[in-house]
């Protein structure tokens, strides 16, 4: 029959639809024939249904719920070119030989509508021809067995067997049923069958139109039962049984379109708080595709090229999760969807600040989102997670365990369901270490001298004291610094705090020094005798009190009440004898300058004595010689020279 394209465009017919596994089909109540069928199908779907399993014979079924009789489906006969052999091994077959036949006058004739088997008929008067058979009978059957120099080499066996088990026994013991490649080869073959009827290796099936080459099969009894009935059709009164039918004969029919793949790799790449961007791969240049999410749809057509289809789905709201659903798209044809789902970024939080820090810890403070959301901190390598608390107050966290004087970075992330958000970065540095060995090293009535060691060269100082500051940059080298405070009031205490400075301030050191006091003024002798010395001298204030020096010792004086001056008397002292003494003046452990005066004790009465003595001398003394020796001589008896008045006089003998 001659398959020839005939177009028709139908108007006011009924398309019913159901779907399979890989295809949808679609039932046309308009009737025509096999062929216009065919033709239709073509050009508003993909084909005339192929049916490849009972799931598809229900589906089919459920195409229409009202129609009884039957529709053409895609399967039918091709007596001419739907012969094939038994041994597929292409390299066997040269130009034009695999399609070689010999068929007797009327042959293939499908008598019956089973025919689907070959045989070659070798005694009179038909010699080699061929004829087409029930696969079901038995006869004998020629196997090929290889080539010998280049030659095919048959076997006869004499044992009937139908078809079937025929090609069975041929790949069991030798290769396959005989294949006939040209008329040499069906001499030999006819020569070998010894006058039998014998089975070779052609054989069809029925085809579909698509091309399927599915040997799913659903005949209603007795069928298929008629050589001259070439197309099937599907009896919707008999659970979806074929039969075979004439061609011609004007039926509804179903047509089919192919269910596209789902398409793979369906993920999602990168997210944002408002947008989420997904990633698939393309299925194929005829297919397109359908997002599908919040009840809405977006069409994508089949891009060129190979690569991946991006596609960023915008607008959306911060920490939220969604699903998508990616449906492949052939001729409105959707597949059955690939899901998945995903969560744009949690919202950053608004505040992000450092608000303290000590030497080893700095507190960080953050807002918090809302209670869905928590957060992971991030610095130097580690991360610590963080529920999102109750309440609506900031979050506070304190890192501890620092160096001092030490810049750190701090990120700070919102999660929801393991998604971060894109993150909020803190630079704070943890205080430096106070300086060391902070003190006082001198002062006078008018300043103080202060030292301290450095902590290292990047860190800085403030000297904080009476309300004002003074600031310090870090010194080179690594001595202690040093540091005089002027113009100071004497005897006055004054507390002094040093903070070191590294982008943010110690918690400081304090020191308290004094200024020295001013010296006592109007120190002075007020009388004097043989053994004692009278001084004088005005108080400086009540807060300082006294030490007076002399002859190597010391005495200490309070502070004595009321304002007038302070006297003190030096007794036990030798008469006539020049003292020389110092008064400081003392406050808080620390001493003025000090001031010096000389006193003298008075001298004993004057008393004159006559000595006679007799000196002996080896040569001639002088009167101050004489005067020097009863100096000595007045020492040695315990007497002061210096209390005499000494006086020698030469007398004439």
């Amino acid at each position: 029959m001659d398959y020839g394209l005939v177009i028709f465009v139908l108007t006011g017919s009924l398309v019913s639809v159901s779907f399979a596994q890989t295809r949808q089909y679609f039932f046309v109540s308009t009737s025509l024939n096999w062929t216009n069928a065919q033709s239709i199908c073509r050009r508003d779907y993909t084909d005339l249904a192929t049916i490849e399993s009972t799931a598809d014979i229900v589906d089919v079924s459920n195409t229409t719920s009202n129609y009884t009789g039957k529709a053409w489906i895609g399967l039918y006969d091709d007596l001419e070119n739907s012969w094939r052999w038994s041994f597929n091994d292409g390299s066997f077959y040269g130009a034009g030989e695999e399609t070689y036949r010999n068929w007797l006058s009327s042959q293939p004739n499908n008598v019956g509508g089973q025919q689907y088997c070959v045989e070659l008929l070798s005694t009179s008067p038909f010699f080699g021809l061929w004829g087409d058979s029930e696969c079901n009978m038995t006869k004998q059957f020629v196997c090929y067995n290889g080539t010998v120099n280049g030659t095919a080499s048959f076997v006869l066996v004499e044992t009937p067997l139908n078809w079937t088990d025929a090609q069975i026994f041929c790949r069991a013991n030798y290769v396959d049923l005989a294949s006939i490649r040209n008329s040499t080869e069906n001499a030999v073959v006819t020569s070998t069958a010894r006058g039998n009827f014998v089975w070779i290796g052609l054989y069809r099936q029925k085809v579909w139109s698509d091309g399927s080459n599915s040997l799913f099969r659903h005949w209603a009894d007795e069928q298929p039962d008629s050589g001259r009935e070439r197309c099937v059709a599907a009896q919707f009164n008999n659970s979806g049984r074929w039969s075979d039918e004439d061609c011609s004969l004007a039926f509804p029919f179903v047509c089919f379109t192919t269910i596209p793949p789902n398409a793979e790799g369906f993920r999602t790449i990168a997210q944002l708080e408002t947008s989420i961007a997904l990633q698939w791969n393309k299925v194929n240049d005829n297919v397109g595709f359908i997002l599908q999410f919040n009840g809405s749809e977006t069409n994508f057509i089949a891009p060129a090229g190979d690569g991946p289809i991006t596609h960023a789905v915008s607008s959306l709201t911060a920490g939220t999760f969604y699903t998508f659903t990616l449906f492949s798209v052939f001729k409105n044809v959707r597949s059955s969807g690939v899901n998945i789902t995903a969560a744009t970024y949690p919202p950053t939080t608004d505040s992000f600040i450092s608000t303290g820090e000590t030497q080893n810890s700095i507190t960080l403070q953050w807002n918090k989102v809302n209670n869905d959301v928590g957060y992971i901190l991030q610095f130097n390598g580690s991360e610590t997670n963080f529920s999102a608390p109750a309440g609506d107050g900031p979050i506070n966290h304190t890192v501890s365990s620092l160096s001092p004087a030490t810049y750190y970075l701090f990120t700070l992330f919102s999660v929801i369901a393991n998604i971060r958000g894109t993150g909020l970065q803190l630079s704070a540095a943890t205080a430096p270490s106070n300086a060391e060995g902070f003190r006082s090293t001198g002062q006078n009535e008018t300043s103080i001298t202060l030292q301290w060691n450095q902590v290292n060269n990047i860190v800085f100082y403030i000297l904080q004291f009476n309300g004002s500051e003074t600031n310090f940059i870090a010194a080179a080298g690594d001595g202690p610094i040093n540091h005089t405070v002027s113009s100071l009031t004497a005897g006055t205490k004054y507390t002094f705090t040093l903070f070191s400075v590294f982008w943010h301030i110690s918690s400081g050191v304090n020191v308290t020094a004094v200024t020295a006091p001013q010296n006592a003024e109007g120190f002075r002798s007020t009388g004097q005798n043989e053994t004692s010395i009278t001084l004088q001298w005005n108080q400086v204030n009540d807060n300082v009190s006294y030490i007076l020096q002399f002859n190597g010792s010391e005495t200490n004086f309070s502070a004595a009440a009321g304002d007038g001056p302070i006297t003190h008397t030096v007794s036990s002292l030798t008469s006539g004898t020049k003292y020389t003494f110092t008064l400081f003046s003392v406050f808080e452990n620390v001493r003025s300058s000090g001031v010096n005066i000389a006193a003298v004790t008075g001298k004993m009465p004057a008393y004159v004595l006559g000595l006679n003595i007799k000196l002996t001398s080896l040569y001639p003394l002088s009167e101050s010689d004489m005067e020097n020796v009863v100096a000595e001589l007045f020492r040695q008896l315990g007497l002061s020279p210096e209390l005499l008045s000494l006086k020698i006089q030469s007398v004439e003998r």
